[in-house]
């Protein structure tokens, strides 16, 4: 097998796959990143991940959410940004405790599949074990059966706004409380798994950013955190970035044998991310 052949169907070993520098730039340019290393796999043919935090606070909606449900006021206020993402979903507090990854998988590669709910199958196990790692015990990858369980959401229930408050198949739970995060996005060229997972979680903090009432806001921050935990809690102490990102990608090689080599962006890639982040993922301006 060649090593153009290994990299792009993962050969028997997981093949070789990129690790791009780790960023903490403004979460517009974060999010044309995202999109890049996606458009990427045409090119590359390889399997690519990264990690970044935003540099500054943020309100990312989701693709079918409109920004009207921000308070616009208060964003302005706070001068947190607003954005939206391609993915579905709903809305996300973004700050220096969310630590996010993105996997970039070629259509041929062993792990990918078109079944959009399996597909999540994998990650959320490698991210079960590395968090068991590191000391939340706990931490366990939703089964599509027990997900499908859940009762529905009340349509008025403010919970709906929130994409922390609900759980979806392989997720990582801590007893019903959600850990870590899934969402993709699919293209010719392959699929894009985001992953996020907050280091510490404070729930009234999306609520405030939220068009709510008072008491929509109170039982918005009172579901969140039922619904919702962070790392710290979890794992009953405070954990660094790179001590997640180290038991992620160890678990990444031990399960799936992949090779993991530091790389740099394309010229293409940056170039992508630059049209991308002017044309696509500017803040909205209230006006």
């Amino acid at each position: 097998m060649s090593e153009h052949e290994d990299a792009v169907t993962g050969g028997a070993h997981g093949g070789n796959w990129r690790v791009l520098p780790f960023s903490d730039a403004p979460m517009g340019r974060q999010l044309a990143l995202s999109e890049a290393v996606l458009a990427g796999l045409a090119e590359s043919h390889r399997p690519a991940l990264r990690w970044y935090v935003p540099k500054a606070e943020a309100l990312v909606i989701g693709n079918g959410q409109k920004p009207r449900i921000a308070n616009f006021e208060t964003t302005a206020e706070r001068d947190i940004g607003i954005y939206r993402r391609t993915s579905g979903g709903t809305a996300v507090f973004v700050n220096t405790d969310l630590l996010s990854l993105d996997v970039a998988l070629p259509a041929t590669h062993s792990l990918a599949t078109s079944d959009v709910v399996d597909a999540y199958r994998w990650m959320g196990q490698v991210w079960q074990r590395a968090l068991v790692s590191l000391g939340a015990a706990k931490a366990r990858a939703l089964p599509v059966e027990e997900a499908r369980k859940q009762p529905p959401l009340a349509q008025d229930d403010p919970l709906r706004l929130a994409c922390y408050g609900t759980l979806s198949p392989w997720e990582v739970v801590v007893g019903k409380r959600k850990l870590v995060g899934l969402c993709q996005v699919r293209r010719r060229p392959g699929a894009l798994y985001q992953v996020g997972i907050y280091r510490h979680f404070v729930p009234r903090a999306l609520g405030e950013l939220l068009d709510l009432g008072n008491n929509q806001r109170k039982t918005l921050a009172t579901r969140l955190h039922n619904a919702t935990v962070g790392l710290d809690d979890a794992a009953g102490r405070a954990i660094p970035a790179d001590e997640v990102i180290q038991a992620v990608e160890t678990a990444l090689a031990d399960i799936h044998g992949a090779t993991l080599q530091p790389s740099r962006w394309t010229a293409a890639e940056l170039r992508d991310a630059d049209r991308l982040e002017r044309e696509r993922f500017q803040p909205f301006v209230v006006g």
